[in-house]
């Protein structure tokens, strides 16, 4: 899992440039924006949607911004909750410093925005890498947090026993395709290709983010932040999953994993699905993958005093692909632990 993520943030050495601008766009989303001190000269992007009801803090994957639940959260406000999203510092609009990106810097980053927020006791529900924020949150601030929902986010980072097999698994199958020119004409074309390949919906808002618009209106690369910070984030990354051991969680907590429940889940559109060879790769690749989860979510249940574990057939970015059934999860998880929203 160390090379998973860390392969995964290298791509990010490779580009840079400024947050990337709006150009003439409104976002739909019915969030309200401010910006939180958190440390002397740091800032967090706060994306509020108001709501009643037991407070959500969400927080994002390496990479994005609140933005990606753009869609998601007005449907967590829908189902009773009071829902706010942060930025982490060096991402989007949120300051960039040139240190401060070791996970406990950044747990105590949400700590404080919560403190200035004003809001009591939320729910902090996390993707991917936010999971390292979250185990540092649950072990250090569990008084000021009522419970963690990591969505595919709770894994093993020390282990990668299984990474080299893993990857030679992945690599046997057809790389994804890119984009055309076509395909990133706009961020509407972008976000159309990227849900007939992922299957995934992202909001536009989220793409403006993620990708530099070019001069013209086309969609450029990915953004990054600037080279330094982003060296800063990987050494950070890298000592971290060195000697890696999270400090037991000491509130309630979720972990659903994006798990297929058989081979044909794992199919992409650019298979050719009548290929035995591709059959093949596809089982060996499905049983890599419940071998891993199976794996990773028994040490999620050493790590956490009081935890449960839940799987959805969906891509990594479930809030996105699969919202009902995250929803519906962490609905039953919040009445569970008395919190009073519809559900």
């Amino acid at each position: 899992m160390t090379g998973r993520i860390l392969g995964g943030f290298a791509l990010l050495l490779a580009v840079g440039g400024a947050a990337p601008p709006q150009i003439a766009w409104q976002d739909p989303s019915s969030h309200g924006t401010s910006f939180v001190t958190v440390a002397d000269g740091v800032r967090l992007e706060a994306l509020d949607w108001g709501g009643s009801g037991p407070a959500i803090i969400l927080l994002a994957g390496l990479g994005d911004t609140g933005h990606v639940f753009d869609t998601f959260a007005p449907q967590l406000v829908g189902r009773g909750f009071r829902v706010i999203a942060l930025t982490r510092r060096g991402h989007g609009r949120s300051s960039a410093p040139p240190t401060g990106y070791g996970f406990a810097r950044l747990a105590e980053d949400v700590a404080s925005a919560i403190d200035a927020l004003g809001v009591t006791d939320p729910f902090v529900v996390g993707h991917s890498f936010a999971g390292e924020e979250m185990h540092a949150l649950g072990s250090r601030y569990s008084d000021r947090i009522a419970g963690l929902v990591y969505l595919d986010a709770a894994f093993d980072r020390g282990d990668d026993s299984d990474d080299d097999i893993y990857a030679a698994a992945v690599g046997a199958l057809p790389s994804a395709p890119n984009p055309t020119p076509d395909d990133k004409a706009s961020y509407a074309a972008l976000r159309g290709f990227l849900e007939r390949t992922q299957g995934t919906l992202f909001p536009e808002a989220h793409l403006r983010a993620r990708y530099v618009a070019n001069p013209d209106g086309t969609v450029g690369g990915m953004w990054a932040p600037d080279r330094p910070v982003r060296l800063e984030m990987m050494g950070a990354m890298r000592d971290a999953y060195a000697d890696y051991a999270p400090e037991t969680i000491g509130v309630p907590a979720l972990a659903i994993y994006a798990a297929p429940r058989s081979a044909p889940d794992l199919m992409r559109p650019w298979y050719p699905i009548d290929d035995p060879t591709i059959g093949a790769r596809v089982d060996e690749l499905y049983r890599l993958q419940r071998d891993r989860v199976e794996r990773h979510g028994d040490w999620f249940q050493r790590l956490v005093q009081r935890g449960r574990v839940a799987e959805i057939a969906g891509a990594h970015h479930l809030f996105v692909s699969n919202p009902k059934e995250v929803i519906d999860e962490i609905g039953i998880f919040t009445a569970t632990l008395g919190g009073d929203a519809d559900g």
